[in-house]
C-alpha cells in the first residue's frame, strides 16, 4: 500500500490518494506523536493539521524521498510548536531544527498493555524500562524509530536532523550499553539485544 502512494496525486488533491496517506501513516504518526508528548488531544489535533497543512500547501511540495520521514517529521515540528507556545506563548518556525531540543521522548513500555505472563517476566519489564529511561533522549527515539517502528538509517536521520552517521553511532552506543549493563545481562545474558529486538511486543501504539 505505501508503495502504491504516488505523491502526484497528492499533488493534484485526489481524495483517494489522501485516504491511503492517512491509512498508511496515521498509526506510526500517532505512536510517534505520543512519544513526544502524552497528549491524546494534541497529538490527533497535530496529526489532522499536519494533513490540512499538505492539502493547503500540496502545489508548492516536493516529493520526499521518504513519506514516513517526512510526515514524522513535519508532525515533531507542529508537537514541539504547540508545547512551545503552550508554555512561552511564542511561536517558532515549522522547520526550526533547534526547537528539538525542547522536548523529552519517553520510551517507557506501557506496562497495561505489556504481554506478561509471569513475575519473572515483570521483573524483567522492570529492569528493563529503568535501563531505557536512562539512555539519552537522542538514543531513546533512535532506538524506537529503528527498531519499534523499522524506519531505515536514512529515514531517521532526516526525522531528526542529523547525520546517517550519528544514527549509526547512536543506535550502536546504545545497544553496546544495554547489552554490557551488568543488571541486564543478569536477566538476559548475551540475549540482551534480542529481548531488546522483541519488546515491540510491549507496546500498542
Amino acid at each position: 500500500m505505501k508503495e502504491a502512494i504516488k505523491w502526484c496525486d497528492i499533488v493534484e488533491g485526489r481524495e483517494a490518494a489522501y485516504n491511503d496517506l492517512y491509512d498508511c501513516y496515521s498509526d506510526l504518526l500517532y505512536g510517534y506523536g505520543m512519544k513526544i508528548i502524552a497528549d491524546e488531544a494534541a497529538v490527533m489535533d497535530a496529526i489532522q493539521t499536519l494533513f490540512m497543512n499538505i492539502f493547503e500547501k500540496r502545489k508548492s511540495l516536493s516529493a520526499p524521498n521518504s513519506i514516513a520521514a517526512y510526515l514524522c517529521r513535519a508532525l515533531k515540528n507542529l508537537l514541539i510548536n504547540e508545547m512551545q507556545s503552550a508554555t512561552t506563548r511564542n511561536t517558532c518556525k515549522w522547520d526550526d531544527e533547534e526547537a528539538a531540543a525542547d522536548y523529552d521522548f519517553d520510551l517507557q513500555p506501557d506496562a497495561e498493555s505489556a504481554i506478561i505472563a509471569n513475575e519473572s517476566n515483570n521483573e524483567r519489564f522492570r529492569v528493563f524500562k529503568e535501563e531505557l529511561g536512562k539512555l539519552s533522549r537522542q538514543q531513546r527515539e533512535i532506538l524506537y524509530l529503528r527498531y519499534y517502528k523499522g524506519l531505515a538509517i536514512e529515514e531517521v536521520a532526516e526525522i531528526l536532523a542529523v547525520s546517517k552517521r550519528t544514527v549509526y553511532n547512536t543506535s550502536n552506543n546504545a545497544l553496546t550499553r544495554l547489552r554490557e549493563n551488568k543488571v541486564l545481562a543478569r536477566y538476559f545474558g548475551e540475549a540482551a539485544i534480542a529481548f531488546l529486538l522483541s519488546i515491540k511486543e510491549f507496546y500498542i501504539i
